[in-house]
């Protein structure tokens, strides 16, 4: 096929190329962004203008795990380091494949977006403990810059996801295959 030249199916439909290479682009800087958001300190703490720390996603899972909070670090962790690193990862998969012709499930993605508001759970939990601490008359807590990257990083996912789903609705369906 010459470059120009559009793909037709077996009824003489022209079919939608997938999404554009500017998907895997921003899947790979909301990659980034979430790898920042996850390092960077999320939470600045400072108790009687004494004690000053910042505190990470990933100092959060540690001190839960180090304090005894297993539970609370694992639905941490899933919701907020291993969910979106899958999801990244099987959105490039599914990116790859819509590119390469193949046709796969919208399923997929239409659970993404179902629990991708689930993404968002770390931020809440700071905000709680921000609110708390400023209730209290002996802490102090602000959030801190990874607030911004981890936010970006998640609607870069949201806004891939829905790219995909709608390529995914876009393609035309396949007939089933007869047996011979």
């Amino acid at each position: 096929m010459r470059q120009g030249e559009r793909q037709i199916d077996a009824g003489g439909v022209p079919l939608r190329p997938g999404p554009g290479l500017h998907v895997a682009v921003t899947l790979a800087v909301a990659l980034v962004c979430l790898v920042a958001g996850l390092l960077m300190p999320i939470m600045e703490v400072s108790n009687l203008w004494i004690f000053h720390g910042s505190y990470s996603i990933v100092d959060g899972v540690r001190i839960l795990v180090e304090t005894g909070d297993i539970l609370i670090a694992v639905i941490l962790t899933a919701f907020s380091i291993v969910m979106p690193m899958v999801k990244i990862g099987v959105l490039l998969l599914l990116w790859q494949r819509l590119r390469a012709g193949s046709l796969t499930s919208s399923r997929l993605p239409a659970v993404f977006e179902a629990i991708g508001k689930w993404s968002m759970l770390d931020v809440f939990v700071v905000a709680v403990v921000v609110v708390v601490a400023k209730a209290s008359a002996l802490a102090d807590a602000g959030i801190g810059p990874a607030v911004f990257p981890f936010t970006v990083a998640v609607v870069l996912m949201f806004y891939c996801t829905r790219k995909i789903r709608r390529a995914l609705a876009d393609k035309p369906p396949v007939a089933p295959h007869a047996g011979g």
